[in-house]
């Protein structure tokens, strides 16, 4: 990764009391710009944050890249007794991935360095506008769609502590936003169709079982955003059944799922004109298929009831229902215990990389596990899922990430291994699925944000669509709007 964090720099001096000593912090991770995303010849500041800073005498220095980049005066300002922060405006001229460095001094003394690297965007000017312009959807030859995570609500602001307090390279072109605005819905499916994204695959939480369907994360991504937005209709979504919380996500009994669960969907979700239907079938995902068959009491029960939910589509009006099995791991028992049941297709919500490999490691590793999971085509089909990136919500166990140009070579390796290896009339030759849109401290995410910017998308736009490389991706502040950061005092310092 090439975003260094300051959390490392903690630095100890001597001070003038014998036998004493004085530490001095730069703070964790507050070496960033004030813009989620810098544009050319657009002032913007640069900040960081020194902690404990009254006993030493020390100086900071900010290093542009060698490009012509101007900056101004240091601005130096208390933020609290134990905190001093620093302060620069900055203007770039050129675009490109670019190095920014910043330098404490003691005593004409470099003490620390530390590097950032983030996205300068091509230059443009600010056009205040009334609204988002008119989404330009790209075409592509498949179907594409990209796993979206509805997490990031105001109340469950904490979910976005990784980011605010250790990755603010992931920050969002959004800002740190609540997604319950129809504004978010809007910015998400213009950057979305003019990349070749066909549909969002949105996780849906059920919070308890056997009578009216609850749920968590519904209302703010669906009824208060997508279902309100301008724009929401010029791409499709589909839900996956995210049922791996026992006793409340899942269903009780078959009852259970055709006389609540199942009516919900089709009238919530299934019969929207946007919703996916391939062949006229709505498209279901299933997080954890086997514990349908838990809560069903075995796999032909499990089987009996898929067949049951096919027969409700049809009786809506469709031509059944399509209903696909999250499964990483192989097992030849599941798969086949996924036939036995009547799924359709398998597919990955994300590839496990072992070892926090490198880039070429890990592309070679996904596309290994991708032809894996293909010996078992007789068993049950897949739809290809291809991963970005991994680090865990507390960067635990194996830590990855594929830069665009390398996610770029994944892509086309992907595409090429569902043309050369299903038939035409499999769903695995018309569909491939990104692993993720918005997974920000998860650690997997193709949305635009502070480092690369749309270095993603681009790339997918290149892979899966013919339209021209050259076009205009624009940002929030491009037109005088966002970014949509929520109150900051909700992130207080701890």
């Amino acid at each position: 990764m090439r975003y260094l964090s300051l959390f490392i720099a903690f630095f100890i001096f001597s001070c003038s009391k014998p036998g004493a000593q004085e530490k001095i912090y730069i703070r964790q991770n507050s070496f960033q710009s004030d813009c989620p995303v810098i544009r050319a010849n657009r002032p913007f500041r640069f900040n960081v944050e020194i902690e404990n800073p009254e006993k030493i005498t020390y100086q900071c220095r900010l290093i542009l890249p060698d490009d012509g980049s101007r900056q101004g005066k240091e601005t130096v300002t208390p933020s609290t007794a134990f905190f001093k922060n620093h302060s620069w405006e900055v203007e770039c001229v050129q675009q490109g991935q670019k190095d920014f460095t910043l330098e404490v001094l003691v005593s004409g003394k470099v003490i620390a360095r530390s590097t950032v690297n983030q996205i300068v965007m091509p230059a443009r000017k600010i056009e205040k506008r009334d609204y988002i312009p008119e989404p330009e959807p790209v075409k592509t030859d498949m179907l594409i769609g990209v796993h979206n995570c509805p997490l990031w609500e105001t109340q469950r602001y904490e979910l976005w502590n990784q980011v605010v307090r250790k990755h603010q390279e992931r920050t969002p072109a959004l800002g740190i936003y609540s997604q319950d605005n129809p504004e978010i819905a809007d910015w998400e499916t213009k950057w979305a169709v003019e990349h070749g994204i066909t549909f969002f695959i949105y996780c849906w939480y059920r919070t308890s079982q056997n009578g009216p369907i609850t749920t968590q994360f519904e209302k703010s991504v669906f009824d208060d955003a997508l279902f309100k937005s301008r724009y929401g209709d010029r791409m499709k979504f589909t839900i996956m059944w995210e049922n791996q919380t026992k006793e409340t996500s899942g269903i009780t009994d078959e009852k259970d799922l055709m006389e609540n669960l199942m009516p919900y969907w089709i009238e919530k979700f299934f019969k929207r004109d946007n919703y996916l239907k391939v062949d006229n079938k709505p498209v279901l995902y299933i997080y954890r298929p086997l514990f349908v068959s838990d809560d069903l009491g075995g796999d032909d029960k499990a089987k009996a009831a898929f067949n049951l939910m096919r027969e409700a589509c049809k009786k809506a009006g469709f031509d059944g229902l399509i209903i696909m099995g999250e499964e990483r791991g192989f097992a030849p028992e599941s798969l086949a215990r996924f036939k036995a049941m009547g799924l359709d297709y398998t597919f990955q919500y994300c590839w496990y990389v072992p070892n926090s490999p490198s880039p070429d490691v890990a592309i070679e590793s996904q596309m290994e596990q991708i032809r894996k999971m293909h010996s078992q085509h007789d068993v049950i089909p897949q739809v290809i899922t291809l991963s970005q990136a991994w680090s865990g919500w507390s960067d635990e166990g194996s830590i990855w990430k594929l830069p665009p140009a390398d996610f770029e070579i994944l892509l086309r390796k992907g595409k090429a291994f569902a043309e050369n290896n299903f038939s035409k009339d499999e769903l695995g030759s018309r569909m491939i699925i990104l692993d993720n849109w918005n997974e920000w401290s998860e650690g997997h995410y193709i949305a635009p944000y502070r480092e690369y910017g749309f270095g993603y998308l681009d790339a997918v736009r290149r892979v899966f669509s013919s339209a021209p490389e050259e076009h205009e991706d624009l940002i929030p502040e491009d037109i005088g709007m966002g970014p949509y950061h929520m109150p900051m005092n909700l992130f207080e310092k701890k």
